[in-house]
């Protein structure tokens, strides 16, 4: 009889909320992490509400669309749990709130006999209310996650993120729930914006997957290598929760 224990398939989850944070950017960055691993995630886009051009799907094209508001949405959800390399990523749309909480709730019913591990991924900017969407959303999903939470440099490069460090919640949410926490860099707004235009993600443009002027610039190909790596190396530290 083969009594090997089989690894748990682990589901990340940006958390929603607050909107404006880059949640979806770092989804985009965290699969072609997972790429670069030799890992190939099943991707799911949650945010079903969001027409512009910055979805995981507009991204990553393979990512399956679910309305979590819909009938057989949990279906769907455990059917992509069958996923060879046992990593399922989905990126959940801003200001996701009750109902939201309501569908987590029916999950994690079935998820533990399943063998089926989560890790929240908390994106939030030095704005309180980014912070605070956070720990809205811990205080429901409480100690039966893991978290990685992303502190994401917007406007500059030495953001102190005051609130986070200082606020009392939150040192408690760190001291109950132990999250793995990384810092990301600043990165340049025009960047930013060509990107998401152009629908590339930094790997695309490190590997020189586009032919967009923007972007084969010796200048912006070296930017996109600085903040892939910086992405990388805090992905890399957080691996037990990543799977």
């Amino acid at each position: 009889m083969n009594t090997t224990k089989q690894a748990p398939i682990r589901v990340v989850f940006t958390q929603g909320g607050k909107g404006g944070v880059g949640k979806t950017e770092i989804a985009i960055n965290l699969a072609t992490w997972y790429h670069s691993q030799g890992i190939r995630p099943k991707l799911i886009d949650f945010d079903t509400e969001n027409s512009q051009k910055s979805g995981l799907k507009n991204f990553m094209p393979e990512a399956e669309k679910i309305d979590l508001h819909q009938p057989g949405a949990l279906d769907h959800f455990f059917a992509a749990c069958e996923t060879e390399d046992r990593v399922v990523l989905a990126d959940l749309g801003a200001g996701a709130g009750a109902a939201t909480f309501d569908w987590f709730e029916k999950m994690f019913e079935e998820s533990e006999a399943m063998n089926i591990r989560f890790t929240a991924v908390g994106v939030t900017t030095n704005d309180p209310g980014a912070v605070i969407s956070i720990l809205q959303w811990a205080d429901k999903l409480r100690r039966r996650v893991d978290y990685l939470i992303v502190l994401n440099a917007l406007r500059a490069s030495d953001e102190a993120f005051d609130y986070w460090h200082d606020e009392p919640s939150v040192a408690k949410f760190v001291e109950l729930c132990q999250p793995h926490v990384m810092q990301v860099d600043a990165r340049v707004p025009e960047f930013q914006t060509e990107l998401r235009n152009e629908e590339l993600t930094l790997a695309d443009v490190v590997e020189r997957r586009t032919d967009s002027p923007y972007f084969v610039k010796t200048m912006q190909i070296v930017r996109a290598r600085r903040y892939l790596r910086n992405l990388y190396g805090g992905f890399q530290a957080a691996q037990a929760v990543l799977g």
